[in-house]
């Protein structure tokens, strides 16, 4: 059983954004590193949170990480990778093997990526992760390519779920193929996942099969900074697919997880902050009849088509 345990690991406190839905013009009042304005840093207090998590994190997964059974997945906006990025450093300092350093570079999955909601206009993407890499985060694995990509105009709620859902399975079907192909199928395997409020709890809904008839019910947490942890019930017998369209009744992707820890906070000084669940279908469609204004992309510009 090669991937045994996941962690959950939503990012620190960050800066804020606006939307205007009439002109689907997202901006900011502070100038962003990525100079995308739905792509904030952390605020100074999350940085502090990630700080935190780091020292915690390099204890506890160091042990892994220096005999390369671990494996970092990540959300490409910024906010995710700065969290990660004192976690990252932690675990390169203790490791010295150059093998285990490659294989503990974050893996950027855009498939575990913010929710936007559903909108008539484009919605906002990450930076490229060659550039993220070149320019901001050097363990940043820009050979990976994102196994699920969101739908360019957002989505709802339940795809939402659908999304999430299938990225998880790909991804521990694709670590699991991994060891085995590598004869290390008998291997217990971490995975640390960062991402975003929505998309934690779509996880653990993905993850376990448990669903609430109502979205909105405050299940599963997402403080910020906040651990969430998974251990797999089994793996899929030979034939048996990771993921099916009725994961919502077939006990959870990839062979069905328990939930032993829930957003957890005892590693950060300031304790739980932040929480979040949902509140409703984030849609702006009612806002269409105003794509005549033409459509203002999350980098500021115009489409020549509409100039």
């Amino acid at each position: 059983m090669p991937v045994t345990e996941i962690l959950l690991l939503r990012h620190g406190n960050r800066l804020q954004w606006t939307l205007n839905p009439v002109t689907g013009e997202y901006s900011s009042n502070h100038p962003f590193p990525t100079g995308l304005p739905a792509d904030p840093p952390l605020a100074s207090f999350g940085v502090r949170q990630s700080q935190e998590t780091g020292a915690y994190l390099g204890k506890v997964l160091g042990d892994l990480a220096k005999q390369d059974r671990l494996r970092i997945y990540s959300s490409l906006f910024y906010r995710c990778l700065e969290t990660l990025r004192p976690t990252v450093e932690t675990l390169n300092e203790i490791t010295s093997s150059a093998t285990t350093r490659k294989n503990i570079r974050v893996r950027g999955e855009r498939g575990i990526g913010e929710w936007f909601g559903r909108a008539w206009f484009i919605q906002p993407k990450p930076a490229e992760p060659s550039r993220l890499r070149r320019d901001f985060f050097p363990w940043l694995d820009d050979t990976y390519t994102s196994l699920v990509v969101p739908p360019e105009h957002g989505e709802r709620i339940d795809p939402l779920h659908d999304r999430v859902a299938r990225a998880l399975a790909m991804v521990v079907q694709d670590v699991d193929r991994e060891f085995i192909e590598a004869g290390r199928g008998e291997e217990e395997v971490t995975l640390l996942l960062c991402g975003h409020a929505a998309q934690i709890i779509a996880s653990g809904r993905a993850l376990t099969g448990q669903i609430p008839d109502d979205h909105d019910e405050d299940d599963f947490k997402c403080f910020t900074c906040g651990l969430s942890k998974f251990m797999r019930r089994r793996v899929p017998a030979d034939g048996e697919v990771y993921y099916d369209d009725d994961w919502r009744n077939t006990g959870g992707v990839a062979g069905g997880w328990d939930c032993l820890l829930n957003s957890d906070c005892s590693h950060l000084s300031q304790g739980q902050e932040r929480g979040w669940h949902f509140h409703g279908d984030e849609s702006f469609d009612s806002y269409e009849v105003a794509a005549a204004l033409g459509v203002k992309t999350s980098h500021g510009s115009v489409p020549p088509s509409k100039l």
